[in-house]
């Protein structure tokens, strides 16, 4: 009897999209309720299986969350930003801090690109789940696909009203465009709510 080898997944996560998806559902969107990281993680697995390898597979996963911020308390207060930080390592994730803005700058953390591209030169990797919506990751996936490396996007899109301010969030075009399968998780996440578990969200 022949063994399969594991699906060999790397799941990368863009700080800046989740801490923007994370806030809208907790403040603006009805449900008033945060983001399950686990929850996430374990989905992003599933679908990756799905679309990268025949069901008699399994995954193993690497899970890595990129940071937009060099200081990581300018989340909120100490024990918010430790209750954040706790509840990824619990997901399974490892941490890394920007070394590139200014203690008054925020925006995607740029390691994540040179990371993922060190990882693919270097360990075993069969798939990227990549979740972000910045059009600075735009090249990322074009090139893993040169290097035969697939990836799976999971981008957000939402909207909602901010100091009378209309506030529109969309993942980037040709980042959709460079990537082998694009997820809308927003569609997702409204699909799921209401249903027997929580979803994606944390329950109560």
């Amino acid at each position: 009897m022949t063994t399969r080898s594991p699906l060999r997944v790397f799941f990368i996560v863009d700080g800046y999209t989740l801490k923007k998806a994370n806030d809208y559902y907790r403040i603006y969107h009805p449900c008033h309720m945060p983001l399950d990281f686990r929850a996430i993680k374990n989905w992003a697995r599933q679908e990756a299986l799905r679309l990268f390898t025949p069901v008699s597979r399994y995954a193993l996963m690497q899970c890595h969350y990129y940071h937009p911020y060099k200081d990581s308390r300018r989340y909120g207060h100490s024990h918010g930003v430790s209750c954040f930080e706790r509840e990824l390592r619990y997901a399974g994730f490892q941490l890394h801090y920007s070394e590139q803005v200014g203690p008054d700058g925020v925006r995607p953390n740029m390691s994540l690109m040179e990371d993922v591209l060190t990882f693919a030169t270097y360990s075993r990797m069969d798939a990227l789940v990549l979740l972000t919506s910045q059009r600075q990751f735009a090249p990322l996936p074009e090139k893993l696909g040169a290097m035969g490396i697939k990836t799976l996007l999971m981008g957000w899109n939402f909207q909602y009203v901010k100091n009378d301010r209309k506030v529109v969030w969309s993942t980037d075009r040709r980042l959709k465009e460079n990537s082998a399968f694009y997820v809308a998780m927003d569609c997702v996440a409204e699909g799921l709510m209401g249903t027997a578990s929580s979803g994606l969200f944390c329950a109560g």
